[in-house]
């Protein structure tokens, strides 16, 4: 099994040449998904998520989205506020935005973005109760030997040496939480930064580097990743270097067997 992990493509500032690098190794390795992990514009503008959407269509694979914090109005604080996902919906109509289930995986995406915060950084992430306790009921519906894939905007846990500091409200826990629920592979964005490392001893956290022209201390960047076996994932993280995808790293972990627990003991706290 190979997916494509992308995310912070960022429609309006995005880097064409990286784009293009990233879908000519789609059409040439053919993976069985790609998964984008939000912040697929820049300001939230209707042409600009209408745009990565197309873009997206027309990906010779499926694709699974999620949306990120630029990915709401930024100039229309009204719309910020009483509307916020209305555009990113209407332009992501006909991708896949929920759980996907298959013999193989089954993802389960949970919005970690806010329109509105009480902290002055609007662009962290939170992640709620209900968001963890619905995931959790998705992921024990899942295939015996199915992948258990959850994927966010944000980090749940921010990798310690990553470009921007910061932090998601209630992500550790939720994190557990979640692990308890079966969760293998924790795949995101925002940070800007590719990153792969072991949450203890039965899951693995992803984030992908960007897209687009808002590179941070490392090229553009998308991160490949294989299962040869029911325990091992491979990660290969592709840098885009003058418009042709390269390899970086790879890297292979193994993961253990992850007793899935009951639903009276999936609980987060914020």
């Amino acid at each position: 099994m190979q997916l494509v992990h992308l995310t912070d493509l960022h429609f309006g500032c995005e880097d064409k040449s990286a784009l293009n690098a990233a879908r000519k190794y789609i059409e040439e390795n053919k993976p069985e998904a790609v998964i984008i992990t939000g912040d697929i514009s820049r300001e939230g503008e209707k042409d600009e998520l209408e745009a990565a959407c197309a873009w997206m269509r027309e990906l010779p694979a499926p694709v699974m989205v999620t949306p990120g914090n630029h990915d709401v109005p930024y100039y229309n604080l009204i719309g910020r506020v009483l509307d916020p996902w209305s555009a990113y919906e209407k332009a992501a109509r006909g991708l896949r935005t929920d759980a996907w289930c298959t013999p193989d995986w089954t993802i389960v995406p949970i919005n970690t973005a806010r329109a509105l915060q009480l902290r002055l950084n609007w662009a962290q992430g939170a992640i709620s109760d209900v968001q963890v306790a619905t995931a959790a009921a998705e992921l024990r519906k899942c295939q015996p030997d199915a992948l258990r894939i959850v994927i966010t905007h944000h980090p749940l846990d921010w990798p310690n040496d990553a470009p921007i500091k910061g932090a998601t409200i209630n992500g550790v826990p939720a994190q557990g939480a979640l692990i308890e629920a079966g969760a293998q592979l924790f795949l995101s964005g925002h940070l800007h930064f590719a990153s792969a490392r072991l949450i203890g001893t039965q899951a693995l956290s992803i984030t992908s580097g960007t897209l687009s022209q808002r590179v941070r201390h490392e090229p553009c960047a998308f991160t490949v990743i294989r299962r040869p076996s029911p325990n091992v994932i491979e990660t290969e993280v592709m840098h885009v270097v003058q418009g042709v995808a390269q390899t970086a790293s790879k890297r292979q972990f193994t993961l253990q067997p992850t007793p899935i627990g009951q639903p009276d003991i999936i609980r987060a706290k914020v």
